[in-house]
């Protein structure tokens, strides 16, 4: 490890003031906008913005997977600027990416093109790539593919697979609104894997290591010690030993950085349309020489992750699938069918009516939890939130209902119009002791 010395101290200092606004200091001005050619032919649209005084450098900036066009990347592009760099934001390709199809190779060969672009436009031969939580993973890989890229900056970089860091992030979700209990393996844990498992989660197992361990370029990898995505800690030790026999790279936590390195008010979980204080200073100070290896420790710790296991054969998506139509098909169809008909017991059909909902309300309630993030689920008493609690109260009603109907076998009238029923509450008990509805 090289010491900071005087030399950083002052480079920190001269950053520092150049991204405080002051009454002479201008904000970004944005040139013409630019377009190029993408992988597969596709045209790319994007905007370069221009410092004030000559350029020290120029810069092509990667989102990650919430990123849609350069307006979402506004803030970083003129926080680049004020550093004295021509930065160069685009509108991500529309067509090959989506929430369950990506190819991160696709996006690397897009951002080499953007950066052939803004060496032309800009006729500056150091052009560098900056990419966050998803980018953290293209930006290193497009430096691998070109020796035009002269140096690389990392935020947010996950050491870890894509489902295994977003189990750990929606865990911190869940936490963070008070919820404890089977509720904390059913959504981040179990959902996850059922995701992975249905081809839902597109690079789940995305491993950034041999791509790190080919890297030649400069690179500076920074996450927030308040980020509750990425994983930071294990992360960051991951990259290190990954970037071990690198001659120059540089590994940083920001002070109260949340996800991303944008200010938060609330330990992470809030994002303020801000860059966290000190972000800019430590850039600055980096790419005033970007010269040796400096490998900062975590000085905070984190709940550790969980690696996701493969589905077994008996909680399969084909076996999940079939569980689910003997479900539906007992409870909804052979209820309707027996109530129709005038069939079964009243427990039967009280045990079809509260399986139909409770199933109903189990899907529902993983559908919504996934679309939402796992955030804003609802009040949540003695640890789980009140949608879940019902449902639960469901499944727990849907058991006795089960029993009675059981009971009531020995006399042979009964048994009619309660058979669909039953086959079907007889899958319900380890279905639901699975998902968690009947477990405390």
């Amino acid at each position: 490890m090289l010491p900071w010395g005087k030399s950083r101290l002052a480079a920190a200092i001269l950053a520092l003031g150049s991204v405080l606004p002051t009454a002479q200091q201008a904000q970004a001005h944005p040139s013409a906008d630019v377009s190029f050619t993408g992988s597969g032919g596709i045209t790319l649209h994007g905007t370069v913005f221009r410092p004030e005084g000559p350029a020290k450098s120029a810069i092509v900036l990667q989102g990650g997977s919430d990123w849609r066009t350069r307006d979402n990347l506004r803030l970083q592009a003129e926080m680049f600027t004020r550093l004295g760099v021509t930065t160069l934001v685009y509108d991500r390709r529309t067509s090959g990416y989506s929430k369950t199809q990506r190819d991160y190779g696709v996006l690397a060969d897009d951002l080499v093109s953007a950066v052939h672009a803004l060496r032309a436009q800009s006729g500056t031969a150091e052009v560098g790539v900056w990419g966050v939580s998803e980018g953290a993973w293209v930006a290193p890989l497009a430096a691998t593919r070109t020796a035009d890229i002269s140096y690389v900056i990392t935020v947010g970089g996950s050491g870890l697979g894509g489902a295994r860091q977003t189990s750990w992030y929606w865990g911190n979700v869940l936490r963070h609104q008070g919820i404890s209990g089977s509720l904390l393996t059913t959504l981040p844990v179990r959902g996850t894997r059922f995701a992975v498992g249905a081809g839902l989660f597109p690079e789940a197992d995305y491993d950034p290591v041999p791509v790190l361990r080919r890297l030649k370029q400069p690179i500076l990898a920074l996450w927030g010690d308040l980020d509750i995505n990425h994983v930071p800690v294990e992360s960051s030790r991951i990259f290190a030993d990954a970037l071990a026999g690198h001659p120059n790279h540089t590994i940083r936590f920001v002070a109260g950085g949340g996800p991303d390195l944008y200010a938060t008010s609330d330990a992470g979980f809030d994002r303020l349309p801000r860059v966290v204080s000190g972000y800019p200073a430590i850039v600055g100070e980096w790419l005033a020489d970007r010269q040796g290896v400096h490998v900062e420790t975590a000085a905070f710790t984190q709940r550790p992750t969980e690696a996701l296991q493969p589905l077994s054969l008996w909680e399969s998506v084909w076996a999940q699938g079939v569980a689910l139509a003997l479900l539906l098909g007992g409870f909804a169809v052979g209820g309707v069918v027996a109530l129709m008909r005038r069939r079964g017991t009243r427990s039967s059909r009280w045990l079809a009516g509260l399986g139909t909902a409770t199933v109903a309300g189990f899907v529902g309630m993983l559908g919504w939890a996934q679309l939402s993030g796992m955030k804003d689920l609802g009040p949540v008493f003695v640890g789980r939130p009140l949608p879940w609690l019902a449902v639960q109260a469901l499944a727990v009603a849907t058991v006795v209902a089960l029993a009675i109907t059981l009971v009531g076998l020995r006399k042979p009238d009964r048994r009619r119009g309660a058979v669909a029923p039953l086959v079907a509450g007889l899958v319900f008990v380890p279905w639901a002791v699975y998902w968690g509805l009947l477990l405390p």
